[in-house]
């Protein structure tokens, strides 16, 4: 089985229909829909207690085809928050189950891009080379040859994949996803503390007759004043 193969059968079978269409403005607000959310279908209660300020941590793999067809989804809903939300991303390292070592590797490679300020640029290219291109990375010499792609030198990223810091952000990476209970990817989680069921947005944003990322973007900003 191709590791192509493997990833589309470990991530979540979302089905991210409809067309890219204009976010609501952060000015809209949930009570000037109509559209309604029900605890078990539309989210669940990952914890009691919320964060102190609002957020959005998304779980997600490079190696996931599902969080790369959701990019345009996360775009049209970071568009769509104030600016006082914080949008996170978070790398599980449970993919590829063939490859940990690769997980691990590539969690790094987040990490370090975060540290760097390249995340954004970083996870377009990966997400490129392996479900445009179909050349999937993991080592640490091909990570080193992309962020050297992204004007990183080698010795840089060689200091930076091995700092300390960085080291924590892996450990923080991967007690939150334990902590959140993460099973399959992209998972959204908002304020500490309610998880987007994302496999209900399609369908929802058809019953409401809305796209899918105007849903998305609904669900989310009643989530975040929800108590």
């Amino acid at each position: 089985m191709s590791l192509l193969k493997v990833v589309k059968a470990s991530s979540l079978m979302v089905l991210l229909a409809g067309t890219i269409a204009c976010s609501p403005s952060a000015e809209e607000t949930v009570k000037e829909t109509a559209v309604s959310f029900q605890l078990g279908k539309d989210y669940e209660v990952v914890r009691k207690t919320p964060s102190k300020s609002p957020q959005i941590i998304e779980h997600f793999s490079l190696y996931c085809d599902h969080c790369y067809s959701t990019e345009p989804l996360i775009k049209s809903l970071k568009s769509s928050l104030a600016k006082d939300v914080a949008f996170k991303r978070s790398h599980v390292l449970f993919l590829p189950s063939q490859r940990p070592d690769w997980g691990k590797t590539m969690t790094f490679g987040v990490a370090a891009a975060q540290k760097l300020g390249v995340e954004e640029v970083f996870v377009a290219t990966v997400f490129d080379s392996h479900f445009v291109q179909e050349k999937f990375l993991g080592e640490y010499a091909q990570l080193r040859d992309i962020f050297g792609t992204l004007g990183v030198d080698a010795q840089t990223f060689k200091n930076t994949m091995n700092s300390e810091e960085t080291v924590d952000v892996v450990r923080a990476m991967a007690n939150k996803a334990s902590d959140d209970k993460v099973r399959f990817t992209p998972d959204f989680i908002v304020n500490d503390k309610y998880r987007v069921l994302l496999s209900n947005v399609p369908k929802a944003a058809k019953e409401n007759g809305m796209t899918t990322e105007k849903q998305l973007d609904k669900l989310v900003a009643f989530l975040l004043t929800n108590p």
